[in-house]
């Protein structure tokens, strides 16, 4: 049975009619794709805060400054 995980980090979790939608997706690509049942595919969202992410195209992120400028 195949097995996605997605990471997600926002202002604020996605709805449940947000992660049904994208679900649905998910297993149809899945299904065209590689041939996988309808209703076999797992799907894992792990919501992370953002604080605990490495996003580089935050503004307020040091991260993407020059080094110099650190």
């Amino acid at each position: 049975m195949p097995m996605l995980e997605v990471f997600y980090s926002g202002d604020r979790p996605p709805d449940r009619t947000r992660k049904q939608a994208f679900a649905a997706e998910v297993s149809a690509i899945f299904q065209h794709v590689i041939g996988t049942p309808p209703g076999r595919l797992q799907l894992i969202i792990q919501i992370v805060s953002p604080e605990n992410t490495l996003a580089l195209d935050r503004p307020d992120s040091d991260i993407t400054a020059e080094p110099d400028q650190q």
